[in-house]
């Protein structure tokens, strides 16, 4: 008897472990949906409220790069991120660490990161976005990673691939395949939930046998989230605030070097640039080709950076090269000032923009 009541137990143990397989594995309803109507949707979700659990995993291998090192983190590691959205005024994002946790409240007017761990409370009053800033948990959710890539998908290939279940949303696959050699992006692939276009999970393809950089709904709901869950409260954290301009450390670096900084071209090589022709971050190219540029005096980007060695070039003077599968960065002297090259192109074409940049004795 007692070997019976054994296998009874373990039987409902192995059918409580196959249950998400069993899940995964159940036929998604097909959509009636087309390609562009989903493309649409995407576009349209930005003001969709929503709350959950997404888990990312970067295999970028990165050298160390001093204070630069937990927003690069992503890019390098599994990172759990709880996440409340009700507009792109209002949000919060936790990154669940070991034994802490770090959160970033974004409100109308300012934004506030606490860090439990280190004890830290920076309040940022600032409208909008930083002209020049690392990419921060947020902007990595599959729901704005994905609609910012679909928005920079024109001229791309955008077609239809598998549907899947995820977060127990049933997800309309799409994949964007990029059109310029120099690129870095082998194909994105992406999932939607139909009724709301919220992106549910991106897979960054680099030519590898594993996406370069993935992010997935794990549990997601479509609700509006309390407003007293995203409202940060720096009396009950019980720590000093500290006021800041920014809370992102390249921004920092940039602001307090930014007097005399010459303004950045409207072309870069013959690529034409995509942003605000006043940002201190220039953002040039065409779809997935994406190529940043900024410049700072020399010697202001940290000592670990600053110590990285430098290699000759094919036009003839030397960088620091970071090179990985889906991002690379060469940072370049020219004059008095350190210039920073990097995107989601080979490491070629960083040379030939820089080769231009030399030719020309710097920014015209």
């Amino acid at each position: 008897m007692r070997h019976w009541r054994w296998f009874v137990v373990l039987s409902g143990v192995a059918a409580l472990c196959a249950l998400p397989v069993v899940v995964a594995l159940r036929p998604v309803p097909a959509s009636s949906l087309s390609t562009a109507d989903v493309v649409a949707r995407v576009a349209e979700s930005a003001d969709r409220s929503f709350q959950g659990l997404y888990e990312s995993r970067g295999g970028l291998r990165l050298p160390d790069l001093g204070r630069f090192d937990d927003e690069i983190a992503p890019f390098t590691q599994t990172s759990r991120v709880r996440v409340w959205y009700q507009d792109p005024e209002r949000w919060r994002t936790d990154e669940l660490l070991i034994g802490a946790e770090r959160s970033i409240y974004r409100e109308p007017g300012g934004m506030w990161l606490w860090d439990s761990g280190t004890r830290r409370v920076v309040y940022s009053p600032r409208e909008g976005e930083e002209p020049l800033r690392i990419p921060r948990l947020m902007d990595l959710s599959p729901a704005e990673l994905g609609r910012r890539l679909l928005h920079e998908s024109a001229g791309e290939t955008v077609r239809r691939i598998d549907d899947r279940w995820v977060a127990g949303q049933a997800s309309i696959g799409l994949r964007i395949e990029p059109a310029d050699d120099a690129s870095t992006i082998e194909a994105v692939e992406l999932w939607v939930d139909p009724d709301t276009g919220v992106v549910t999970a991106v897979e960054i393809e680099t030519g590898g046998t594993a996406p370069a950089f993935e992010t997935a709904f794990a549990d997601l709901t479509f609700v509006q989230p309390s407003l007293t869950v995203m409202q940060f409260d720096p009396v009950e954290a019980g720590q000093p605030v500290r006021t800041s301009a920014t809370v992102d450390p390249v921004e920092s670096v940039g602001s307090g070097a930014a007097i005399g900084l010459p303004q950045l071209p409207a072309d870069l090589a013959g690529l034409p640039r995509r942003n605000d022709p006043d940002a201190s971050l220039a953002t040039y190219g065409s779809g997935m080709s994406v190529v940043n540029m900024f410049a700072l005096p020399r010697g202001n980007l940290g000592r670990r950076i600053n110590a990285l060695p430098r290699t000759e070039r094919p036009w003839g003077g030397e960088a620091t090269v970071v090179s990985t599968s889906l991002i690379n960065v060469q940072i370049l002297s020219i004059d008095n000032l350190d210039v920073v090259l990097s995107g989601t192109v080979d490491v070629a074409e960083l040379d030939r923009i820089a080769g231009v940049l030399v030719g020309q004795g710097g920014f015209p």
